[in-house]
């Protein structure tokens, strides 16, 4: 069936005003008519199906822009025009500032009129579109902030809990979601809050991203925290808060797992977030390095070598720097993986290795069904760098070509500087004895060319790891 035809309310104290309006408008689209700011409230109470309202801004018994302001703070959904006999920029200039989606200026033609109402419901449409799209953004990052085993948070400048995950509620001691709009002083004891404070102040006046400790009595509880925290960013490109990840040290486990597990998870949503969202998910990545050295450096190293193999393949720039920051995420999986099998040091039994080889699927789905082209690559690794060139890796035998390149060129870069990296299980390996492993897995576990690639510029892939 076709879309019923959008519905519009023109206000304006003429009739001879609304009946062009009318005239023009309603071949195509429903017209509801008001003389008066008055019965255009009483219409917009009634009918909550408009889409876009053409306001008269000289209306005898009250501003037009009063009624265009309560409906830009009433019906966010409904786009504005605004219609005046007078054509004054200043007039223009609070119009828009208002929210309004169009201005015309009487006389005006039908034609004039129609365009500017297409023009304002297609905007009317984006708008509508962009903020679910940011919804859908804000929802994503809400569960992959829920996975992590530590808390993470967002303030703003009166440093008023903007985001928060499920760990920072349960520290708070509070329900999910009843954290947001609070301050520190609804959780902490005084002292422990002043202590907050100066770090908070800290990075909101100096930009500065800092790291330590800190000791805080929480619910009557003295914990201590390994806190990062650092600016958080707006559209503007100014500083709006403050993002943080505050680990549990007084528990070591904690922090380990916070090594082991968000470590990989560093780039996740790069690309999906636009702004600010995306600055912030950036300094969240960097900020885990920063606490994780050692893993930052190993995600990093073969990131880099990954991106190193692809422009010796032939990939366009583009492709490179897409593969460089998913290719970190290809272990993200390993999240729902316990931490027992994780740092085992001998050999895992069947039960242990099939589970350990669920991280491959667990991580797909937890980066797939996005719009977004990087996590979608990064899924699409995520779930193919096991697989082998002769069809015995798993989790679906893929074998050659049937394997995404990305995934072939991830299986190299990882395994190779895995093999050069001290592991719970093994020594880092010398050179030599590192590009013999690779060197024979050539063809059988690994793709030929992409071996070729790194045997042919061991130097240069050397130099990466620093």
């Amino acid at each position: 069936m076709s879309p019923a035809p959008a519905s519009i309310l023109a206000v304006d104290d003429r009739p001879e005003v609304l009946r062009l309006i009318e005239r023009s408008l309603s071949d195509r689209y429903g017209c509801e008519l008001a003389g008066s700011v008055e019965e255009a409230r009483d219409k917009l109470a009634s009918n909550g199906s408009f889409q876009l309202a053409l306001c008269d801004i000289q209306m005898p018994e009250e501003s037009g822009l009063v009624l265009v302001e309560e409906i830009a703070r009433d019906h966010p959904d409904v786009a504005i025009v605004l219609v005046t006999g007078v054509d004054d920029s200043e007039v223009a200039k609070r119009a828009f500032e208002l929210g309004a989606h169009g201005y015309l200026v009487k006389p005006f033609w039908p034609g004039q009129l129609l365009i500017t109402t297409m023009n304002a419901l297609r905007q009317r449409e984006l708008e509508i579109a962009s903020r679910a799209h940011a919804r859908a953004l804000e929802d994503r990052l809400q569960m992959l902030m829920d996975r992590a085993p530590v808390p993470i948070y967002i303030k703003d400048r009166e440093r008023r809990y903007l985001l928060a995950n499920r760990v920072a509620h349960e520290v708070a001691g509070l329900a999910p979601n009843a954290l947001i709009g609070k301050t520190d002083a609804a959780i902490m004891s005084p002292e422990a809050e002043r202590l907050v404070a100066e770090s908070d102040r800290r990075v909101l006046e100096e930009g500065a991203t800092l790291q330590g400790e800190e000791t805080l009595r929480i619910g009557g509880e003295e914990r201590t925290f390994f806190s990062v925290k650092f600016p958080y960013v707006d559209d503007g490109g100014e500083i709006a808060g403050i993002s943080g990840i505050s680990t549990d040290v007084t528990g070591r486990k904690q922090a380990e797992r916070l090594r082991e597990e968000l470590a990989e998870t560093q780039a996740l949503a790069i690309e999906e977030l636009r702004i600010s969202r995306q600055e912030t998910v950036e300094r969240l990545s960097r900020a885990l390095e920063l606490h994780d050295l050692e893993t930052g450096r190993h995600v990093n190293r073969m990131a880099s070598i990954a991106a190193f193999l692809g422009e010796r393949l032939g990939l366009d720039d583009d492709r490179v720097l897409l593969l460089r920051t998913a290719a970190p995420m290809h272990d993200v999986g390993k999240v729902a993986t316990s931490d027992g099998i994780l740092r085992k040091s001998g050999s895992l039994t069947l039960s242990e290795r099939e589970e350990m080889e669920r991280h491959t699927t667990v991580g797909y789905e937890i980066l797939a069904d996005s719009e977004s082209e990087l996590l979608q690559l990064a899924a699409k690794i995520a779930l193919t760098h096991h697989e082998r060139w002769d069809g015995s890796g798993y989790p679906r035998g893929l074998a050659g070509e049937e394997i995404p390149l990305e995934g072939r060129i991830t299986a190299v870069a990882d395994v190779f500087d895995a093999l050069l990296s001290d592991r719970p299980y093994r020594a880092a390996l010398p050179l030599d004895d590192a590009l013999e492993v690779i060197r024979e897995g050539r063809g059988i576990h690994f793709d030929p060319r992409i071996v070729d690639a790194l045997l042919g510029n061991v130097e240069e892939a050397m130099a990466l790891r620093g």
